[in-house]
């Protein structure tokens, strides 16, 4: 989240510096141009840095932004990753890509949580037989596979009573443990044939990410490039309407 507020960097300077403009107006301007920025940066700035620096984002991403709208009273606006959506809230997975750090929890390790395949405090990651999409995530095909499998053992107990222990077959040839022989990883595995494929790997170190997106500076510099014309348009347009009550 970021505010754009009339005090933010040089914006309350460029108010005192725009001449004939009366002092009535320019809450309501103000207010106007900061909502305009915000939106601006929201709609099309933020979508185009995300696109170069995202690989193939799709559109649930790009369309993951809101804006709080500036008041009178307030005479701020404020551009938010949505928090609330049908399916995963674009905050969990967006935010450690802005500010950097532990990626939240996925839908995938809250299942295997359940079902007592991943251990409190694991997380599951993509191995290098897993299939990915066009946008470099696991590929949604490969996820209900295996949250398919995962319903044959609900409540961790398998179709004949048996607890569903690490090291079980699950169902489609996957297999959720470590494998024998070899030094193979606790994970996620397919079998084809004699191969073992791995599609997730169970880690306890929580996977973390480096900031991709300067989301504070990218809406800071849209508000230093816009405010001003967008304070004139508005300040024109409300006195061509005439005073206000």
């Amino acid at each position: 989240m970021l505010t754009v507020r009339k005090t933010s960097g040089d914006i309350a300077g460029v108010i005192a510096h725009i001449p004939n403009v009366p002092r009535r107006v320019i809450p309501y301007a103000a207010s106007t141009a900061l909502t305009r920025v915000a939106k601006h940066a929201a709609t099309n700035v933020l979508p185009g840095e995300m696109r170069q620096s995202f690989q193939n984002p799709v559109a649930y991403t790009l369309n993951s932004l809101r804006v709080e709208p500036s008041t009178v009273q307030t005479l701020s606006a404020r551009v938010m990753v949505k928090n609330q959506a049908a399916g995963r809230p674009p905050q969990n997975y967006l935010l450690p890509e802005v500010e950097g750090g532990t990626r939240g929890k996925k839908g995938l390790e809250g299942a295997l949580r359940y079902q007592g395949i991943l251990r409190s405090g694991q997380f599951a990651v993509p191995g290098t037989g897993a299939s990915l999409d066009a946008n470099g995530n696991v590929s949604g095909a490969q996820v209900r596979t295996i949250l398919s499998a995962l319903k044959n053992i609900r409540g961790g107990v398998g179709a004949k009573g048996q607890r569903a222990g690490r090291g079980r077959k699950l169902a489609n040839d996957l297999f959720a443990g470590k494998p024998n022989g070899g030094n193979r990883p606790d994970g996620i595995w397919r079998r084809e044939g004699k191969r073992l494929r791995m599609l997730f790997v169970f880690t306890d170190r929580a996977p973390t990410y480096s900031q991709r997106l300067d989301f504070t500076g990218t809406v800071q510099k849209v508000a230093q490039d816009r405010f001003r014309p967008e304070f004139e348009r508005a300040a024109a347009d409300m006195l061509k309407k005439g005073p206000r009550a």
